[in-house]
């Protein structure tokens, strides 16, 4: 604004006050309507928005979770996806090892026949504690997968939430012009303020300078007669 002044009210001042007098007779004449009214169109969305923050965005997510039934859900599938491919075979080799123990003249109950039965069936739940295994493995990283996501999606909340509100403050970032008129009408009257009580001091002060120089004139006219 200072530049504009300067083109309003040039350089040169009629007065000991003159530019301050002639900057608040400008300033109290600058008209800031239309300024005023857009900003104030501003700073009611503004406030609508900030009415409405809680309902068109979730508040700010500061911790999160994975999800245990993710998890869950993993280690069942994966492991009764192995139960399913191994057991079909489980059953087909107990019935070989059966039938090949029998045609060796091997019974039930005959200790090499248990014996053979037992190795088949500890190789087996070999098979199923690997199963179980690469399911709880499935299981974490599909609890891991499940945690990134909701940090993702918090991330993603709260970024947006946070430009909402910087939408808000961008609204509401200028003062309004009204008031700054104000301020600078205080400080332009201030200025005059001082340099009118400055004015008088030195006028007095003048006077007094002048007056006493007169009366040692007069008495020095006088002692010379």
């Amino acid at each position: 604004m200072s530049k504009s002044i300067g083109k309003v009210f040039g350089t040169s001042s009629v007065s000991p006050y003159g530019y301050e007098n002639s900057y608040t007779n400008y300033l109290s004449n600058y008209d800031t309507t239309n300024y005023d009214k857009t900003l104030n169109n501003l700073t009611s969305q503004a406030l609508n928005m900030s009415q409405n923050l809680g309902d068109v965005l979730p508040q700010f997510q500061f911790t999160v979770n994975g999800s245990d039934a993710a998890r869950q859900r993993a280690e069942q599938a994966v492991y009764q996806g192995y139960v399913d491919k191994l057991q079909p075979q489980f059953n087909q080799a107990t019935a070989d090892l059966q039938n090949s123990l029998v045609n060796q003249g091997l019974n039930v109950g005959n200790q090499a026949y248990q014996r053979a039965m037992n190795d088949l069936q500890d190789k087996q739940n070999s098979a199923l504690q690997q199963a179980a295994y690469q399911s709880v493995i499935a299981g974490q990283d599909a609890f891991t997968q499940s945690l990134g996501d909701s940090i993702d999606a918090a991330k993603f909340s709260n970024s947006a939430r946070q430009n909402y509100i910087d939408q808000i403050l961008s609204l509401l970032k200028n003062s309004v012009s009204g008031y700054q008129n104000q301020q600078q009408l205080y400080s332009a009257n201030a200025a005059v303020k001082n340099r009118t009580a400055a004015a008088k001091q030195q006028a007095y002060d003048n006077m007094v300078s002048f007056g006493s120089k007169v009366g040692a004139s007069i008495a020095g006219l006088g002692s010379v007669g």
